[in-house]
């Protein structure tokens, strides 16, 4: 699995990114080196960003004024970022910036309680991440296209009925992989990366309840989302 790609200062995306300054301190919390590193390289090379704290654990993340902005990568937390009681430990009125697997984001509600304003995957590159910390310095909400349908339908999805439903992007990718694309060519026909597409199909195959691609592609035909071949 890739982290963050972080580009160096002479690329034009970070130039793009260079070229708006934001002003600001930013806190990391990040328990692999490397991402940290990375974190690091990304916000010493953004005019008016700075780097407050960087520590391992979000336990030993001082407190810091209202609002202060604090990067959380969730990668090595897959069971705990549902939790209420891991959300409990950050910082009373910080803005977070929540980097999560693709497969495997928090529960919206919980974490936007606990100050979480952005969620991205570890997979984003810079212009995701300024995005991301531009719009939880305003107090907004920022959500990465690739993780939006499943975090808004984990957070809508209550009944049987609700879970089986399968989102926009759900049926996209199902209509291709019904008709023989791999993961990577659907992946580049959606503008998603290839986990994305692979945590799509996992969604569909449990809310359809099928095992195999075969299997897939006949409940597809089925219920009227592929048509026969």
């Amino acid at each position: 699995m890739t982290v963050l790609d972080y580009r160096p200062a002479t690329s034009p995306a970070h130039q793009t990114a260079t070229r708006h300054p934001i002003g600001t301190e930013v806190a990391i919390v990040a328990a692999s080196p490397v991402v940290s590193n990375g974190l690091v390289s990304v916000i010493d090379g953004v005019r008016g960003l700075r780097i407050s704290h960087r520590v391992d654990s979000i336990t030993r993340l001082p407190p810091g004024p209202p609002g202060s902005l604090v990067i959380v990568d969730l990668g090595g937390k897959p069971s705990m970022v549902h939790e209420e009681s891991f959300w409990r430990l950050a910082p009373p009125g910080a803005r977070i910036i929540a980097l999560c697997l693709p497969d495997n984001p928090p529960n919206l509600l919980t974490a936007v309680k606990a100050g979480v304003r952005a969620l991205i995957t570890r997979e984003a590159d810079t212009e995701e991440l300024i995005t991301a910390i531009r719009v939880a310095r305003r107090g907004g909400l920022h959500i990465a296209p690739d993780l939006f349908d499943m975090v808004i339908g984990a957070t809508t999805a209550g009944s049987a009925a609700d879970r089986r439903e399968l989102t926009e992007r759900e049926i996209e990718a199902l209509t291709w992989i019904a008709s023989g694309l791999t993961h990577g060519q659907v992946s580049r026909r959606m503008g998603l990366t290839e986990a994305t597409v692979s945590t799509y199909v996992k969604r569909i195959r449990h809310k359809l309840n099928v095992g195999n691609k075969a299997e897939l592609t006949r409940r597809a035909i089925e219920l009227g989302y592929v048509k026969p071949r």
